[in-house]
């Protein structure tokens, strides 16, 4: 099936750890705006509501979070594409505060080690 989208081109994603489960616990509204902003990526667009996050620590570059807001919630994916072969969906979360929360931070972080290291 890879090679078919690849052909068409769309760029696989690479889900690391349980970042589709993750992503599956948004509401419907959420997954389908979700859906969408991961297919503008897949096909060379960016999101439509996105930023980079800094400071995630050294040699932790390249990884922006998408914003979807639904149901007057914020739901946040981090992603990274640093490479045009894959996009690699990092963490997925219902975002609370203004600020990301440290736990989310860590997970983006193990993560995004993880998929470096494979």
């Amino acid at each position: 099936m890879l090679y078919n989208q690849a052909m068409k081109g769309i760029t696989p994603i690479h889900w690391i750890g349980s970042a589709k489960e993750e992503l599956l616990d948004f509401p419907r509204d959420a997954i389908k705006s979700a859906g969408y902003q991961l297919h503008r990526l897949q096909t060379g667009n960016e999101p439509m509501d996105w930023k980079l996050l800094n400071n995630l620590g050294k040699g932790i570059t390249g990884v922006f979070e998408i914003r979807i807001w639904e149901d007057k919630s914020t739901f946040r994916i981090a992603a990274v594409t640093k490479t045009t072969d894959v996009v690699t969906v990092l963490h997925c979360w219902h975002k609370k505060t203004q600020k990301i929360a440290k736990h989310n931070i860590d997970m983006i972080v193990t993560r995004y080690k993880e998929a470096k290291d494979n």
